[in-house]
């Protein structure tokens, strides 16, 4: 596979951002079959970061890139980018996967649809600004689902939430260390401090210096710090002058203990970092709500050296918020609170406290662990894992709304050897003025997302030695197109259930042994997320349109017979509101009076008062499930009701009501009378050993993971 690295920064320079791009290309270079090109966005000067790079990464610098494409520029600007590209793809080949770091990098590539669907995204870990206009590489990346690689777990959560980001198209990579190999050094001298970075006005290191003449005072502490690249000098005039007058003073001898270096390769500076007793990752206030996971803060993990942090939840989801060397700039005197630390010692309970966490996190950062991430992010499968085709195949799925075959088809592109084509309808009706309903030359199997007029059309349209797959959700076993489709010409039906397996055998007289019962696969392992606290005492409900199906009107009467035993118990329900969908709620019938009513119940009926929460429908359900703690199906009809699988394998204890279908997928969770439930979920929620409950039912539904129903259709 063919691999393009292109990021905005300068690989001259020495910093948390260029060392990023060094060890991505160490990570990816420990994948097998890939072969790496790095496009440096300028002319290489300094060869500190560059001669640290593996083999397997071929350079190209800018002078090069530029020259291919017919352009003089001293670096390779937005602007330029796509000319560049094309120019190095001409005399390269074409690139598989085109990894990306630079938001306007980023708005280019992902403006052009012949490079959209090869890139692979960086998104630097700062919360979104809600007051500004969306970045247009996001709306455009969200859109087309393309691989977004974040740093940490909370980098997730907020893309998730806040951009709308699909929960599985999100990769999590933390900063990989590859640490030299060096014996542990003795620690037996004075108790040191190191900082090793950039220097940069919002790095906090104004305190470093108030800190100087302290340590300077003492015998037994030490300072050493290892400068990287300056940032804005000429913005920032006072804090270079101070930084300045620190390094001549520590280099004159005049600060006993303290030392300033500069510019060190990775190895050499981290030979360094090893000797220390306690690492300085503190920032200032600018950094507050940055996501990224200092590269520095997981090298002294990896070293055995714990770091100073501050107090945010970023690195509280990491530390522990019990770490002890977390520091609120807002509430603490900083210097003051780093001497008690270095006066604390290297021999005292929380040094070994934190070096332990130290090392948890740095087992998080090994570089084994994050080649496979990133390897999965580039390639769409673990790389590890063997191929699901082994010789060469084309699919064409014909569909007019593909979104539940997103995660498959995300995983799908990464088997080589496997070209899936999609011929999108304009309806259930019908192709549409700008699509001709055909097979392309070379597809061997058709599978037909939807039994709609698509799968009409292709059943009588079959060309010889092709195979036909039909899909069927619920909505169109009780639509006229079943009773269209030639089924003596299709290969396998896959339905949701087995009652519908059953229906289907029944009223079309189709083979049963051709009818295969697969329901909408989930995401198991991206819901097994940690709950909530308030989870024990929360139901989930996904989803109250249309009325007659999804019977919300139940779903209140048995909150309140719930309530009336244990008033702790709430609901919270996820979806769309009925008057946001005008088919619905323009609908000359019953329909709105009947929402009105339950409305108006949900205000005035004192059972409920203050118990019912109504959360807007998002794509980030994986984080919505962690604060429910029972997932409820009240409706008159399912399918299978995918809430309820995402449910059980987020460790939701399902209360299904008793719908067509629904004792064959979830047994003993079933009932005629939802207030049944009742006293099995009040003992499961105050239950001592919850977790392992949560686990139990989490791997009844393990079978339903998408990584299952994808070999299941391969095989079909």
């Amino acid at each position: 596979m063919k691999v393009a690295i292109l990021a905005e920064q300068n690989f001259n320079l020495v910093d948390g951002s260029t060392v990023w791009l060094l060890n991505v290309c160490r990570l990816l270079a420990m994948q097998p079959g890939f072969e790496l090109d790095l496009l440096l966005s300028h002319r290489l000067e300094n060869r500190v970061l560059a001669d640290e790079l593996p083999v397997a990464a071929r350079v190209v610098e800018a002078p090069e890139l530029l020259a291919a494409a017919g352009l003089v520029a001293p670096r390779v600007e937005a602007e330029t980018v796509l000319e560049v590209l094309a120019a190095q793809e001409a005399a390269r080949g074409r690139y598989d996967r085109i990894f990306v770091r630079g938001a306007l990098y980023l708005d280019r590539l992902l403006a052009e649809p012949e490079i959209r669907d090869r890139v692979v995204a960086y998104a630097a870990g700062v919360v979104p600004d809600l007051s500004a206009a969306e970045p247009r590489w996001l709306g455009a990346a969200r859109a087309a689902r393309v691989p977004l690689v974040v740093q940490s777990a909370t980098a997730a959560r907020v893309m998730e939430t806040l951009a709308d980001y699909p929960p599985w198209a999100i990769h999590v990579v933390p900063p990989a260390v590859f640490v030299p190999d060096v014996p542990p050094p003795p620690r037996d001298g004075p108790v040191t401090l190191c900082y090793a970075g950039k220097i940069d006005a919002g790095y906090g290191l104004d305190w470093l210096a108030d800190l100087a003449e302290a340590i300077a005072a003492d015998p037994g502490l030490g300072l050493r710090v290892i400068a990287g690249k300056e940032a804005w000098r000429a913005r920032h005039p006072a804090f270079f002058a101070r930084m300045d007058a620190l390094r001549k003073a520590a280099t004159a001898g005049r600060l006993p203990g303290v030392s300033v270096v500069s510019n060190l390769p990775p190895s050499r500076a981290m030979r360094q970092m090893a000797e220390a007793d306690f690492g300085y990752c503190l920032r200032g206030p600018a950094y507050d709500d940055v996501l990224e996971v200092s590269t520095k803060a997981m090298e002294f993990c990896a070293l055995g050296v714990p770091p100073i942090l501050n107090d945010t939840a970023l690195n509280r989801d990491m530390f522990g918020a019990d770490y002890p060397y977390l520091i609120d700039p807002a509430a603490e005197d900083v210097p003051a609170r780093l001497l008690e630390i270095l006066r604390g010692g290297r021999k005292g309970a929380d040094h070994a406290a934190a070096r332990a966490r130290a090392a948890e996190a740095a087992k998080a950062a090994a570089a084994p662990v994050l080649a496979a991430r990133l390897g999965r992010a580039v390639l769409g499968r673990d790389p590890a894992a063997p191929a699901l085709v082994t010789a060469p195949r084309r699919i064409l799925v014909a569909t007019h709304q593909p979104k539940f075959l997103d995660r498959m088809a995300a995983r799908l592109r990464g088997e080589e050897k496997l070209r899936l084509d999609w011929q999108i309808w304009a309806g259930m009706d019908g192709p549409g003025d700008a699509l001709r309903a055909e097979v392309p030359a070379g597809v061997d199997t058709v599978f037909c997302e939807w039994c709609c007029e698509n799968a009409v059309w292709h059943s009588r349209n079959k060309r010889p030695g092709t195979k036909l797959i039909v899909r069927l959700h619920r909505f169109e076993a009780f639509q006229p197109f079943p009773g269209r489709v030639d089924w003596d010409k299709v290969d396998a039906l896959i339905v949701v259930s087995e009652w519908f397996r059953d229906h289907m055998a029944g009223q079309y007289g189709i083979d049963p042994a051709r009818i295969h019962v697969l329901p909408q696969y989930v995401d198991w392992h991206a819901l097994r997320r940690p709950k909530l606290p308030e989870a024990r005492f929360a139901v989930g409900l996904v989803g109250i349109a249309p009325f007659a199906h999804k019977r919300p009107d139940r779903a209140l009467d048995f909150l309140a017979a719930l309530r009336a035993r244990d008033p702790r118990f709430h609901l919270v329900v996820r979806g769309a509101m009925p008057w946001q969908m005008p088919w619905l709620w323009n609908r000359e019938d019953d329909t709105r009076a009947r929402y009105e009513a339950l409305f108006r119940r949900v205000e005035t009926d004192s059972a409920l008062a203050g118990a019912v929460r109504f959360d807007p429908p998002g794509p980030d359900m994986e984080e919505w499930y962690r604060g429910v703690g029972a997932i409820l199906s009240s409706s008159d009809s399912e399918g299978c009701h995918t809430a309820v699988l995402e449910g059980m394998a987020s460790g939701c204890l399902p209360v299904v009501h008793d719908w067509p279908g629904a004792r064959g997928l979830y047994g003993e969770h079933v009932h005629a009378d939802l207030r049944a439930a009742i006293p099995g979920l009040i003992a499961f929620a105050e239950g001592d050993d919850i977790d392992t409950a949560r686990a139990a039912l989490s791997r009844r539904v393990e079978r339903h993971d998408v990584a299952h129903f994808i070999r299941a259709v391969l095989r079909l």
